[in-house]
């Protein structure tokens, strides 16, 4: 086993496992994609850390346990169609792509999204689909997807967003309120054609993801 396998290993068991994470699929998965591969030169050696990750260009790994429960949370399954919403250099939907049958990556910056799709080619996968557009509008035109997850905070969830999943789809996501230092992790599961229910998870921090960021206040 090389150091970067051991280290996978070592994150699963003392980060993600101990946090409460035991679906095995969701376990196999951060156990078997090589974090590593996702991130340039020269943070391989820290990728394994338990923090969010900047990998440039705005976009950042979530810390693994954060990022692990969220997904658990999503109970992804084989037959979903998952769409994943800014995930830079592409490990999130790695992470999916081992637990649905198809992810969508929507990604707002090309140079990002053409580096994401390398980094899938070189692992192996072949079950995501690269689409280049705004973060915040989803993908309208590959809709409607069983389950949604956002690489990151959000002040609200737009109900464009929302009216992607099909009747009983979920979507994870971090809600960070414009006056919150931190934020919390979200689940939101879509009941009927109009109802929508939500649950909170835990307490996350990340930055606002591209396109999410709140709607500055002007004061007079």
């Amino acid at each position: 086993m090389d150091d970067f396998a051991q280290a996978r290993t070592h994150m699963v068991d003392s980060q993600i496992h101990t946090a409460g994470v035991t679906f095995p699929g969701v376990l196999q998965a951060f156990e078997t994609v090589p974090r590593e591969h996702f991130v340039p030169e020269h943070l391989r050696q820290i990728v394994y850390c338990d923090d969010n990750l900047p990998v440039g260009e705005g976009r950042f790994l979530l810390n693994p346990m954060v990022h692990a429960k969220m997904v658990q949370a999503l109970a992804p399954s084989a037959q979903d169609i998952a769409l994943d919403i800014g995930g830079g250099t592409g490990y999130s939907a790695a992470i999916l792509s081992s637990l649905v049958m198809t992810v969508v990556a929507i990604e707002e910056n090309a140079a990002c999204l053409e580096l994401a799709a390398k980094m899938w080619s070189d692992v192996g996968i072949c079950n995501i689909a690269g689409v280049q557009g705004a973060h915040a509008n989803g993908a309208p035109g590959e809709a409607p997807f069983d389950v949604i997850f956002i690489n990151g905070a959000l002040s609200h969830v737009p109900d464009g967003l929302k009216g992607q999943l099909v009747i009983g789809g979920r979507l994870a996501a971090i809600i960070r309120k414009p006056d919150m230092a931190g934020g919390q992790a979200v689940l939101i599961r879509r009941l009927s054609q109009n109802e929508f229910s939500p649950t909170v998870l835990f307490d996350a921090a990340c930055p606002y993801l591209s396109g999410f960021e709140p709607e500055p206040v002007f004061s007079f």
